[in-house]
């Protein structure tokens, strides 16, 4: 009982920092001008990293469904996987909030499914277990402060021009074949209102451009591909020219 008394009040104090909880629960000063930013994105991004859970089971569901992952870049999911997880740890060793990068932390674990169900329904169905104890190495170097900050901040510089290249290559391929393929409109439309969510929270709770700037050039490209997925809606991919 004690412990859930602990928890419940590292929660509320989690989400309303300082003296937030005596202004805006007892005081009922529901627009304070420092207190509210601040608990909106708290709340914000609790929910953002909640709904990050089930960001890409939609996605896994159609490709596991299909048994194919036909329509879906694979250097486009390997660029975005770096870019979500060098985002998670870097965040991880500035010693953000959870809540500030949780998200990305989920997401890459489910696009390492994604990757992996690719390469199963393929022809390289052989390094889909490999890829997957490539990532868990790497994960535990990052989680036992093995890999140098200089390194995830030049990996976290780096996710700009590759969060470009990744969501570019998915919309060219979408482009050239006339159809979406395999890509889910809820992954696709979640993805986008996250980072729509993202850069706000950011705002708040970072200050940092890297970060801040990642999200705004993730929320134009989504922006893109989700036009895309509307657009394209039902049509199968054209066949190639021999």
């Amino acid at each position: 009982m004690v412990f859930v008394q602990k928890q419940l009040q590292d929660a509320i104090q989690f989400v309303f920092p300082g003296k937030c909880f005596d202004k805006m629960v007892i005081e009922l000063n529901l627009i304070d001008p420092v207190c509210m930013p601040i608990v909106i994105s708290r709340l914000l991004g609790l929910a953002i990293t909640a709904g990050s859970l089930l960001l890409f089971v939609p996605q896994i569901l159609k490709i596991y469904a299909s048994k194919t992952g036909v329509g879906i870049s694979l250097p486009s999911q390997l660029l975005g996987l770096l870019a979500c997880a060098g985002t998670a740890a870097y965040s991880f060793e500035r010693g953000f909030v959870f809540s500030q990068w949780g998200d990305s932390f989920f997401v890459a674990v489910q696009t390492v499914i994604i990757i992996m169900q690719i390469l199963y329904y393929s022809d390289a169905s052989a390094y889909a277990f490999a890829f997957l104890a490539f990532f868990w190495a790497v994960s535990f170097a990052v989680i036992g402060h093995y890999i140098p900050f200089n390194v995830l901040t030049l990996i976290q510089a780096s996710t700009i021009p590759i969060v470009m290249v990744a969501k570019g290559i998915q919309i060219i391929e979408n482009f050239r074949n006339g159809s979406t393929g395999q890509l889910s409109l809820i992954s696709v439309l979640l993805q986008f209102g996250g980072c729509v969510a993202r850069v706000f929270t950011s705002l708040q709770e970072t200050g940092d451009n890297l970060i801040i700037l990642n999200f705004a050039i993730a929320t134009v490209l989504n922006g893109v591909i989700l036009a895309q997925v509307l657009f394209y809606w039902n049509r199968s991919i054209r066949p190639k020219v021999e």
